[in-house]
């Protein structure tokens, strides 16, 4: 009885290292390299290397005995590192994203604690950039759009609350920006006022 449990126990413990290590031995032939040994049986050249302690994966000789992990090892630890790699990439993503809204959310708290309407604003901006008072640039963007930062000249590309015809936006501060780099370049004239 203790013959036959200890037998059964030595079968199972072989059977177990078999299917646990699940490797093979390949002896090498002129003109292979680990790269191609690799491919041929579905392994990786990093488990090569680690299974046959090899220094360089170039230099193999021939007659030389590998011992090649079966794909199931591979590609258990190259699954592993893609996992941790997913999940490093995800979080980056989470963090960046949560980074996004909050400077989105802190640009929304600004705009808002700024007193007036989006015209006002921007007039009070462009008295800042260009030293023209915020009275005369609400005058212009109300003659120009009624102060609607989406407004279209019909019979031209001319858009925005200055009708500019370099800037398609609908966000009032790159108006704003387009605006200001007209009235550089051309000053009051842009908007028929010298």
């Amino acid at each position: 009885m203790i013959f036959a449990t200890s037998a059964a126990a030595i079968g199972l413990f072989f059977a177990g290292s078999a299917y646990a290590s699940a490797s093979t031995i390949v002896t090498v032939k002129s003109g292979d390299t680990v790269w191609g040994i690799s491919q041929q049986y579905n392994s990786s050249v990093k488990a090569i290397e680690s299974a046959n302690n090899l220094k360089d994966a170039n230099v193999i000789t021939v007659g030389q005995q590998l011992t090649i992990p079966s794909a199931n090892s591979a590609s258990t630890t190259q699954g592993s590192a893609h996992a941790a790699q997913a999940t490093t990439t995800q979080q980056t993503q989470s963090y960046s994203s949560a980074a996004s809204t909050q400077t989105s959310q802190a640009a929304t708290t600004s705009s808002t604690a700024t007193s007036g309407s989006v015209a006002e604003q921007a007039a009070q901006l462009m008295e800042q950039k260009t030293g023209v008072s915020a009275s005369t640039w609400l005058a212009i963007s109300y003659r120009e759009s009624r102060n609607n930062p989406t407004a279209q000249n019909p019979s031209s590309t001319a858009h925005g609350l200055y009708q500019s015809l370099y800037t398609t936006s609908n966000d009032w501060r790159e108006q704003v920006n387009d605006a200001a780099r007209i009235y550089q370049s051309q000053g009051m004239g842009a908007w028929a006022l010298n």
